[in-house]
């Protein structure tokens, strides 16, 4: 009895976990975190090997 108790605690912990990371990743989404993330990367890289052709 004692471990099912301990299961259904750590099942629904994990749910309530699961639930949680999916409402983030939604207002993330929602408010183009990712988008601006990956568009800052490519900005950088992009200037990386600019100024490398320009040094040849």
């Amino acid at each position: 009895m004692k471990k099912f108790i301990i299961l259904a605690v750590l099942l629904a912990g994990t749910v309530f976990w699961i639930i949680n990371l999916q409402r983030q990743l939604q207002a993330a989404q929602l408010r183009g975190d990712m988008y601006r993330d990956i568009s800052a990367r490519l900005d950088q890289r992009v200037a990386e090997l600019t100024s490398k052709q320009d040094n040849e």
